[in-house]
C-alpha cells in the first residue's frame, strides 16, 4: 500500500508539472498493480482528457466511479468530460450523482445549468443556475442565468441576474449587449441606451450596440414617447 501511495504522489507531481508521458507511465503501473485503483483511474482519466482522449478518459471515469461512486470530484470531471464529447443528458445525470452527496457543489450545480442548457431544457438549466447563484457562482454562470430566464420568459429576473454579473465583471461586452437587448424589448429604452453605450465602451466595434443605439435616438428625435429610465 505504501509503494502504491508513493507511486501515485510521483506520478500526481509529475501530472502537475507537465511531465505528462511520465505520469501516464507511473499511473498504468499503479494500475497493473491494482486495477481497482480509484483515485489512479480517477487522475489518469484526467490526464489522458488533457491529451484529447476523452473516449478513453470517460472509461477511466466510468471506473473511478465503479469503485468509488461516492466521490464527489470524480463525478463532477466525469461530467465536464462527458459534456465535452457532446452527451448533455448523461453529463446532466453525473452532475446530479455529485449533487446528491453534496448538494451546494458550486461546480457541480455550474455544470448540471451548462449540461441542461446544452441538452435544450431551458427551465432545468435556469432552475440549475440559480442554484449556483444562491451558492455564489461567478459572472460567466450569472450571465448563462439571465440567458436562461430570458428563454423562459422571466424577463425581470434576467434583468436582475445580468445586472449581478455586469457588476462583478463590467468588462464582458456580450453581457451589457445581452442586457441592453432585453431592455429594450420591455421598452426601457433610457436604460437600454445606457447599457449599448457600455457595450460600446468596451467594444466600439459592435455594430448591434451602435445599430441599436442609433434607433433609440432616432425614435427619440422623431418624437416618440421619451425613453425610461
Amino acid at each position: 500500500m505504501t509503494d502504491r501511495r508513493a507511486l501515485l504522489a510521483k506520478a500526481f507531481d509529475r501530472h502537475q508539472s507537465g511531465g505528462f508521458e511520465e505520469a501516464e507511465r507511473l499511473y498504468r503501473r499503479i494500475l497493473s498493480i491494482d486495477p481497482a485503483e480509484a483515485e489512479a483511474l480517477h487522475r489518469a482519466g484526467l490526464l489522458v482528457a488533457q491529451l484529447g482522449r476523452l473516449e478513453e478518459a470517460d472509461r477511466l471515469l466510468r471506473r473511478a466511479l465503479a469503485q468509488d461512486p461516492a466521490e464527489t470530484e470524480a463525478a463532477v470531471n466525469h461530467g465536464k468530460i462527458l459534456r465535452a464529447l457532446r452527451r448533455p443528458e448523461v453529463a446532466a445525470c453525473r452532475f446530479r450523482h455529485a449533487l446528491a452527496l453534496a448538494p451546494a457543489m458550486l461546480t457541480a450545480l455550474e455544470g448540471l445549468g451548462h449540461a441542461e442548457r446544452e441538452g435544450g431544457h431551458t427551465a432545468a438549466a435556469a432552475t440549475a443556475y440559480g442554484r449556483a447563484a444562491v451558492a455564489g457562482t461567478g459572472p460567466a454562470v450569472l450571465h448563462q442565468w439571465g440567458v436562461a430566464l430570458d428563454g423562459i420568459g422571466l424577463a425581470e429576473q434576467a434583468v436582475e441576474a445580468l445586472h449581478r454579473s455586469a457588476r462583478l465583471d463590467p468588462t464582458v461586452p456580450s453581457v451589457a449587449l445581452r442586457l441592453a437587448g432585453l431592455l429594450h424589448r420591455m421598452g426601457r429604452r433610457g436604460e437600454a441606451a445606457g447599457w449599448y453605450r457600455h457595450a460600446l465602451v468596451i467594444q466600439p466595434g459592435l455594430a448591434e450596440a451602435r445599430r441599436s443605439l442609433s434607433a433609440i435616438v432616432a425614435v427619440t428625435a422623431a418624437g416618440g414617447p421619451p425613453p425610461t429610465t
